[in-house]
């Protein structure tokens, strides 16, 4: 039994879950916490974290990083709208590091709807059911289709209950032409999820988080019931939302606003936004109820962290490979390398970078590192589509900026997407800020893992597969790569080619390991 703490810093709220876990994969809950910290409050369109939204979250993480190492807790944190898209994000990254102890991944938002579905799936049964999830929070809304465990479609789109506060109700009285704006607004951003959702279809809808929560418990308080906003049975209906809805917005201030039956004032300014989004919502989808889901991201973080950490990750590599390939296959066109030369040469870069391990070349390594490496051969050449014309910068923007890639943290899509831009031309540079930002150590990584890539890009320089199988040995002067041509190919095939490409792609790898590598064809018996 260990205990494990999950922190989720969120524009609005930010919550602690502290759980005992056991060999088994199960779970109990032994701690919460909840704090309203406004993280993305007076940023405009959240551009930057103010100096007094900052202090506020800064104070509640001191408190929080106590609680857990009270409980003995190993602590993840996450990161989304807020701080992900704050200019200042590294500032508050570094304070909450060095004054409270606490690493923090900020995650992209389609991995925030992922993990809020596993979350989903530790409260609910609902694994052998397509559903339709939402997840409304202060600077966006998670949309996912999942089943059985899989995402099927994944967004987060920028809306959410401060950021439309922020942009439609500063002011008060709250006026009719400020809600028709907001509903104009909201209905012209989620165009494409309703025609993306409408298309895949789903058998239920399920909400979660703090203003969903609120407004499905509303009408059990205002029904003389004290209501639970975590029960397991909360449902909220089509009906039931627009009843909520006249409510809050026929009252035009937030202070006569919080009276309501199980409205909190905290949330009173919010709300007006938030369900105005969950009005358009379920009119766009052809949503009549949605149930609750009593877990969400923070639960979602426990989950995936056992996975990481028990022998069940391959439930997650499962993920994280398929949709690599999703990605793949996205941009596979008639004329361009297509998705089968990538996975060849991801089968030898594996290889090589095997042989290394067994040198002991590079004992910073792992497993982890060789799924990286390997994702980012098979997606390094997918800018091709925009154009040939430095065409691994485009790949580094597609990788970077793409919603298909899921179980990968913010860091881990970084990494596969620089690799893909330094595949060719130049290396990786002081001059780079996105390479420079990362910590030394993993700098050090990607040298070593772009010094392979770019010597598997000679290899398989043909893209026909002619190499079936290499092995790396170590001598005096340096290091043997012996190359061993496919069966297809036959043991007269000619293979210069590759040989002569490979060597050109040397010289960041010998810097990096201060030794040569020379290649030669070689016949398996």
């Amino acid at each position: 039994m260990s205990n494990l703490a999950a922190i989720d810093i969120g524009t609005n709220s930010f919550h602690l879950v502290v759980v005992k876990t056991d060999e088994h994969g199960n779970f109990e809950i032994v701690g919460r916490e909840k704090e309203s910290v406004r993280l993305g409050s007076g940023a405009g369109d959240l551009e930057t974290i103010q100096p007094d939204a900052m202090e506020r979250g800064i104070t509640v993480l001191a408190r929080f990083s106590k609680i857990a190492r009270t409980m003995n807790a190993t602590v993840r944190a996450v990161a989304t709208s807020a701080v992900r898209e704050a200019k200042n994000k590294d500032e508050f990254l570094d304070r909450v590091r060095t004054e409270c102890g606490i690493e923090t991944e900020v995650i992209p938002g389609h991995e925030e709807a992922r993990l809020i579905y596993m979350g989903m799936l530790q409260a609910l049964p609902l694994y052998n059911r397509k559903i339709l999830m939402i997840d409304i929070g202060g600077g966006s809304t998670e949309f996912l289709i999942g089943f059985e465990g899989r995402p099927l479609y994944a967004i987060s789109v920028k809306l959410g209950a401060i950021r439309l506060k922020e942009r439609f109700f500063k002011k008060e009285p709250l006026t009719k032409g400020m809600i028709d704006d907001c509903r104009k607004f909201i209905r012209i951003q989620l165009t494409g999820v309703r025609d993306e959702i409408r298309s895949r279809g789903f058998e239920l809808a399920i909400g979660s988080s703090g203003t969903i929560e609120t407004l499905a418990g509303m009408k059990y308080l205002d029904e003389s019931d004290q209501g639970d906003s975590k029960r397991r049975d909360l449902f909220i209906t089509r009906a039931e939302l627009d009843e909520a809805a006249e409510k809050i917005l026929s009252i035009e201030t937030a202070r006569k606003r919080s009276r309501l039956p199980g409205l909190d004032e905290k949330r009173a300014d919010i709300i007006v936004g938030g369900v105005i989004l969950l009005q358009e919502a379920f009119q766009l989808l052809g949503i009549e109820n949605m149930q609750v889901s009593p877990y969400a991201l923070r639960e979602g973080v426990i989950y995936d962290t056992m996975s990481r950490e028990q022998h069940s990750a391959a439930s997650l590599n499962d993920i994280r490979r398929s949709s690599v390939e999703h990605l793949l296959e996205s941009f596979d066109r008639k004329g361009l390398p297509g998705a089968g030369s990538a996975r060849h040469s991801a089968m030898l870069s594996l290889k090589f970078f095997g042989h290394m391990r067994k040198l002991g070349l590079i004992p910073e390594m792992d497993d982890s590192d060789s799924f990286l490496l390997e994702s980012a051969v098979m997606l390094h050449n997918i800018g091709l589509i925009i154009s040939h014309s430095a065409h691994h910068k485009h790949s580094y923007y597609i990788i970077k900026n793409s919603e298909l890639l899921l179980g990968f943290s913010a860091q881990e899509i970084e990494i596969i997407a620089l690799l893909a831009r330094y595949h060719r031309k130049s290396g990786p540079s002081k001059k780079h800020p996105e390479f420079t930002s990362l910590p030394p150590l993993i700098q050090r990584k990607i040298l070593i893992m772009v010094s392979i890539l770019r010597i598997i890009v000679g290899l398989d320089r043909s893209g026909t597969g002619n190499i079936r199988d290499l092995i790396l040995t170590q001598e005096k002067k340096g290091l043997i790569c012996d190359v061993i041509p496919s069966q297809a190919a036959g043991a007269a095939a000619d293979i210069s080619l590759e040989i002569w490409a490979a060597g050109l792609k040397t010289d960041l790898f010998e810097k990096t390991f201060g030794r040569e590598i020379e290649f030669r064809k070689m016949i398996a018996p």
